[in-house]
């Protein structure tokens, strides 16, 4: 195993989506292709040539900076990979001078994003493709 770890590395939107529906998300194709290679910052994990890891944030390039899409394949989760490609976009976000960084992640994960160096603290979201309304209730 020969993994490369390069920033903003050119992407093929299917490679992508092939990683998304790996990890259990949906694969939005259509929306990769509008949005692929217009964030601040990304980066990508390579086992020969094959998309394993994936970082993008999004910034203001100032004060703020929202990580967004970490994703493993589950062939190589607990090997590090994440980590590194979050000390990746940490690093360049520091470097920048950006004050403050964001995530949103689900409970279970609140370890792994404590060891990486954030402080837990408590938000909300509001998932317009779900249908979630606010106060939490299904929308009909």
């Amino acid at each position: 195993m020969q993994l490369q770890f390069i920033e903003r590395p050119k992407l093929d939107a299917v490679a992508l989506g092939q990683l998304r529906r790996a990890v259990g998300w949906d694969e939005r194709l259509e929306k990769i292709r509008l949005t692929l290679g217009r964030c601040y910052y990304w980066a990508g994990c390579f086992d020969g040539g094959k998309l394993i890891g994936f970082v993008e944030v999004v910034s203001d390039g100032v004060d703020d900076a929202y990580i967004r899409n970490l994703m493993v394949h589950p062939d190589y989760q607990r090997r590090g990979i994440g980590l590194k490609l979050l000390q990746m976009a940490q690093g360049r976000i520091k470097a920048d001078g950006i004050k403050t960084v964001n995530l949103l992640f689900e409970p279970e994960l609140a370890p792994f994003y404590r060891k990486a160096g954030f402080r837990i603290v408590s938000g909300g979201l509001i998932d317009n493709e779900a249908g979630t309304a606010p106060g939490g209730q299904s929308s009909p």
